[in-house]
């Protein structure tokens, strides 16, 4: 009877211990960051989608695609190197080390607003404030980025997690002032994207800047030290980068170009939900890089674990992401929606497919093989542009929804085979003769 109600306890006390063990838990916390921003982003895009229509939300899915994909150009892969170069460094070296990186390519984007308004821009003159506010956006994004990378590295997931709550209530907060005011404007829009990711981001960046410096001198400068290999590391991850974000982005440029901002409009809004499945594995990806490199570097990294969880979640978050949007597409987003329901299944699928692609790129990277990591996402993008250029003219959105299918599922190959074959080297052939110069702090 004394057994069982020990057991009875220890299994109670267990029970309410397990949220708090949940959030002393890296990968956890970033997951519900990860979460927050998603339900944000559904928040939003329905919001958006109700109030512009659909010609009116593509033209914002074009600004914010400009955007992101110039934030890329600014960051140069230093969003992902930073994570596994300065992973366990003081908060203060690790943002004043991403600041310097960040200067000279956020110079560059200050010019390109400054060009946005002072060219003559024949046939676009009606967006020329709009573009200025993406243009100007994209040097803020990178910056929005570079916050969550510096959690990582230095792992401030509990400051990080405050981050994604002040600026998810922020985004909520503009959004609803600009549908009480019944704006259809896109370019207000992108000014409230712009506001929201400035405000926060200026924050949490000064507050990392100026925190307690490390006391160890000597950590302190060999930390300094890995700058240059940061930089050179994301230099050979951005074509990695550049190949990813252009197959979740060129589809949405292309699409305005060779469809309607209308047909972009219910695509940008369907992906927009849909890509939300694959949000989680890349947060898993991202805080478990550092420790996956550290196995590598140890002979320890295991696999198989990694990837029946990985294969496991993205079945079922599919499943339950189709079942959800066949069933409340409509009465969420309005009758206008209705054509979008073609799409829903090539999305939910290529979703699916990316997380899990994304996956094995990161672990191409954990295994110091950034170069073949870039090669396989050029790969998936240069499969995913002959979809695109086949089959948008052709079938408009339905077209973009099965080239990024196209797209994802050659990256999925790619990297799987380079990861087998990565595997089957030797440690000395695998690691090269500058591994260790190349490990940093």
């Amino acid at each position: 009877m004394t057994t069982s109600r020990v057991s009875a306890s220890r299994l109670v006390a267990t029970a309410r211990a397990a949220p708090w063990r949940l959030l002393r838990d890296p990968s956890s916390l970033l997951v519900v960051c990860q979460l927050i921003g998603a339900g944000v982003a559904f928040v939003a895009n329905i919001l958006a989608a109700r109030e512009l229509e659909p010609s009116g939300r593509g033209e914002l899915a074009l600004l914010l695609q400009i955007a992101y994909l110039s934030s890329l150009g600014l960051l140069l892969g230093s969003d992902r190197s930073v994570i596994a170069v300065y992973s366990g460094s003081p908060a203060r070296i690790v943002t004043r080390s991403f600041a310097r990186l960040l200067v000279a390519p956020s110079a560059v984007g200050l010019v390109a607003v400054a060009l946005a308004l002072a060219l003559p821009l024949h046939g676009v003159q009606s967006w020329r404030g709009g573009l200025a506010l993406a243009l100007l956006f994209a040097v803020i994004n990178a910056f929005v980025r570079a916050v969550r990378s510096i959690a990582i590295a230095a792992g401030r997931y509990r400051e990080y997690l405050g981050y994604c709550l002040a600026s998810g209530t922020l985004m909520l907060l503009a959004i609803g002032v600009l549908v009480v005011v019944d704006s259809r404007n896109s370019t207000v829009w992108m000014l409230a994207y712009l506001v929201v990711g400035t405000l926060p981001t200026a924050v949490w960046l000064g507050r990392w800047a100026w925190s307690v410096p490390p006391a160890n001198a000597a950590q302190s400068s060999a930390v300094r030290g890995a700058l240059r290999v940061s930089r050179r590391e994301g230099l050979q991850l951005f074509p990695s980068a550049l190949a990813q974000s252009g197959m979740l982005r060129l589809d949405r440029l292309l699409l305005a170009g060779l469809a309607s901002t209308a047909e972009l409009g219910m695509y940008a809004t369907v992906a927009t939900m849909t890509e939300l499945i694959g949000w989680p594995l890349l947060a898993f990806a991202d805080s478990r890089l550092g420790r996956w490199r550290a196995a590598h570097d140890g002979g320890t990294l295991a696999l198989r674990g990694i990837l029946v969880t990985v294969v496991g979640y993205s079945v079922a978050a599919a499943c339950l992401m189709a079942v959800t949007l066949h069933l409340l597409l409509v009465p969420l987003l309005g009758i206008s929606y209705q054509p979008a329901g073609q799409l829903v299944v090539p999305l939910v699928a290529a979703a699916a497919v990316l997380g899990v692609s994304q996956i094995l790129v990161s672990l191409l990277i954990a295994v110091r093989q950034n170069s073949l990591a870039s090669v396989v996402e050029i790969a998936g993008f240069a499969v995913s542009i002959v979809g695109y250029v086949a089959l948008i003219s052709q079938h408009g959105a339905l077209g973009a929804a099965v080239g990024s299918l196209l797209g994802y599922l050659a990256c999925l190959a790619g990297a799987a085979l380079a990861l087998m074959r990565v595997r089957n080297l030797p440690r000395r052939s695998l690691d090269g003769p500058a591994h260790n110069h190349e490990r940093g702090p």
